[in-house]
């Protein structure tokens, strides 16, 4: 049990749910949770232990704390999933990422932190689950701010799948997958022009499937930037292949985009 409550939604039974199933499956426990420690309790987490074999590339300094680029490659056998958390942002949890059918186990991705903290990654693999962290000087908070009310929603995607040129990695038959979704990712703390509170949207859940297949399911909260950016890696894919991303927000928004792998 405690696997797929890490995972939190298992990626084929999220291809035949209804939208409202979706939406429901997501871990609002994990995700609501103000604290890592209750995050970590939500996803059912136990005895993590750190490791090198984690790495986090983020800047040491982020002048804009609502965009903050942040790649994570975890070098442990069989890992299943990955976590990202931040300590000190309202919410704790950000993504938790699982991975399958020749998807790597890394993911780039860009964060928004509240104020100078630690980004917390967890690995985990079979049975055992594993740690890294990497701190972040904030100049400016990235978790409030003002947006405007008057613009109309409307979200769009743009994919792009290619393979890698290296011919170690092409023997792999290694993809580098792409893609940045427009959506607002609203907070539920941010205000508009008058100084109201602008209502939480954001995206819930992003599924990238290789030929049908699901390679990559994502559970986000509000601590994802505005207009995700996500970049993925997979093996055994080739040229022409057909790969598509596809999202469902807190509000029952959705959407997909397609593309096939070139060179």
């Amino acid at each position: 049990m405690k696997r797929r409550e890490f995972i939190g939604l298992g990626i084929a039974s999220a291809l035949l749910m209804p939208v409202r199933a979706i939406a429901a499956a997501w871990n609002t426990v994990a995700f609501n949770a103000t604290d890592i420690e209750t995050a970590e309790n939500g996803l059912s987490i136990a005895d993590e232990c750190p490791s090198d074999a984690i790495d986090i590339t983020a800047p040491s300094h982020a002048e804009n704390g609502a965009i903050v680029q942040v790649a994570v490659h975890s070098h442990i056998p069989n890992t299943e999933a990955i976590a990202i958390l931040v300590e000190k942002n309202p919410t704790a949890l950000l993504a938790n990422t699982m991975f399958n059918h020749g998807a790597e186990s890394s993911i780039v991705t860009r964060i928004k932190m509240a104020e100078t903290s630690d980004i917390k990654v967890i690995v985990k693999a079979g049975n055992r689950y594993f740690t890294a962290s990497k701190k972040v000087i904030v100049l400016e908070n990235g978790c409030g701010g003002i947006s405007s009310t008057n613009e109309q929603f409307k979200s769009s995607i743009k994919i792009r799948a290619k393979q890698l040129k290296n011919k170690a990695l092409k023997d792999k038959n290694l993809v580098q997958i792409k893609a940045i979704i427009t959506h607002p990712m609203h907070t539920g703390r941010g205000k508009d022009e008058t100084g109201q509170l602008i209502p939480a949207h954001f995206i819930q859940h992003i599924t990238i499937t290789h030929l049908n297949q699901p390679a990559v399911t994502m559970q986000l909260g509000t601590g994802i930037s505005k207009n995700p950016y996500l970049t993925f890696h997979l093996a055994g894919v080739k040229l022409g292949d057909a790969i598509v991303v596809a999202w469902q927000d807190n509000i029952g928004n959705s959407g997909e985009a397609g593309t096939r792998v070139i060179v």
